[in-house]
Order: structure tokens, then sequence, then C-alpha cells
């Protein structure tokens, strides 16, 4: 198959008509594409330009701009001159506006709030990479959520599933012989939530990960476990404002909600 061109209009970055395109290409076996990404097109002189690009490379158009004349205008100028194209952003929006009864602003700027929330979720995301596992305690301050817990408690999972909503999160983990380093008595309290499970799970999960090794330890001995348990409860009778999240039998989503919903007080959707 010869390679085709497909043109990416966008009065904005084009990043969704970008991932919307990519996801239709991927059910087609090892298509010939490439792709032709025009962004901040936002007057007519730019689209009729672009468009007549497009109809001599006989490329398909895909476009997500936010105003409905320049829309219009991308519509007549592709039947004129038979080009295929889809609107990505148009339909919906226009049902939208039929449903709720209500002109939609047509502010391409406003995709950039957007963008500016996959920033802080990357910023998120190297924050608790940089605080996983206790390798990292400086900036507990800047921290949104410090978890505590014994191995194999979910800690690591659970602080990545946050860190992707836009959490900064540190995940520190619990040995009774070592202690809490003093670094965590000087953050904010109320975010330490201390990740527990039940013995008798926690042991099976923590045999299931050393059964390649073809050795038992103290690291999976009941009565051990018991000890490393009731060391965390002392720890949080102790500490009253830190909070408690049972990972037993849960999914990462759900143990991230309850651990949003100890610290905020109210269900935040993921």
């Amino acid at each position: 198959m010869a390679e085709k061109t497909v043109y990416i209009l966008s009065d904005g970055t084009g990043q969704s008509a970008i991932n919307i395109v990519k996801a239709c290409l991927i059910q087609f076996e090892d298509p010939e594409i490439k792709l032709s990404v025009y962004s901040k097109v936002d007057n007519e002189d730019k689209i009729v330009n672009i468009l007549e690009k497009a109809g001599r490379n006989k490329a398909f158009v895909a476009f997500t701009i936010a105003k409905k004349s320049l829309r219009r205008l991308v519509h007549e100028v592709c039947h004129k001159r038979e080009i295929i194209h889809h609107d990505i952003l148009g339909p919906p929006v226009e049902k939208l506006s039929a449903f709720l009864d209500s002109e939609p602003i047509e502010n391409p700027n406003l995709l950039r709030k957007v963008d500016s929330k996959y920033f802080k979720r990357i910023e998120a995301i190297e924050f608790s990479i940089n605080h996983d596992d206790g390798k990292n305690l400086k900036n507990l301050e800047e921290a949104d959520i410090i978890i505590l817990g014994l191995s194999r408690t979910s800690k690591t999972p659970t602080s990545f599933f946050l860190a992707q909503q836009g959490y900064k999160v540190v995940n520190i983990p619990v040995i009774p012989e070592v202690g809490i380093p003093e670094e965590v008595y000087k953050a904010d309290q109320n975010k330490i939530v201390c990740l527990m499970m039940e013995p008798d799970i926690l042991q099976k999960i923590r045999i299931e990960r050393l059964k390649h090794y073809r050795t038992m330890s103290k690291y999976t001995n009941i009565n051990n476990i018991l000890e490393e348990v009731e060391f965390m409860y002392a720890l949080k009778d102790k500490h009253r404002q830190w909070h408690i999240v049972d990972t037993t039998n849960k999914s990462v989503e759900e143990t991230a909600r309850e651990v949003l919903m100890k610290i905020y007080g109210r269900e935040i959707q993921l």
C-alpha cells in the first residue's frame, strides 16, 4: 500500500485529534500513514491554504476547531475539492448545545486549561517517582499525600495511581526495627495514611513474591507479620491524626479513592 497522508487541523495544540486518529489507525493492519499536524489554525486564510495543499496530496483531513464559522469553512472547501474529511469536535459540541440548551463559548484557549492539568500530572508523577519507597525524604512539605506501609501492602501502585491524577505522593516502607524517619513527624500529620492488610493475606502475597527464590524467611513468617501489623496499629494509636486504609482484596483504584476520602473528607472522582 502506498503511503497516505492524514492532515490534522486544530485551533489549539491538535493533541486531541492526534490521539483520536491514532486510536482509529490501530484498527488497521500496518497502515502506511504520515500525519501532518497544523496547530493554532485560527483564521480563514490559513485554513484555505492548508486545505489546498491537502487536496493536491489527496490527503484525509481531521480537525478540531472551536469556532463554528471556521468549521463550516473547512466543510465547504473540502466538499468543493472532494477531500475526505472528518469533524471531530463539531458534532458532539452541537449535540451538547442542544441538550444543554446553551450556546458554546467557542474559545480554543479553554483547551489549554486541560494542558495545564496535564503538566500538573507530569510534575506529580516525577515527584512520586523521586519519593518512591522512602528513597528521598526531602521536600515532604510539598507532598499532597504521605503513605506509610508494610512491605507488599500496595504502597507503590497506589502512589503512582494517585500521581497520575495529579497528587504528589511520598511512600515510605515501615520496618519496625528501623522505625519511622524523623522527617515524617515534621510534615502535615493529616496527610499521612497507613496502608494495612490482613496478616494471612499479606503472608500469601509475600510467599508468592518469594516463591521463585525457593526460600522462606522472617519476611513470610506469620508471627513476624503479626508483630509488624501490631506495630502499625500502635503507631496509629499514638498519632491520632494519621489515617488507616485497609488494602485487603482491594483494587488500586479503590485504595486510592479511600486514601483521598480519608485526607480530604469527601469523595473525589478519579
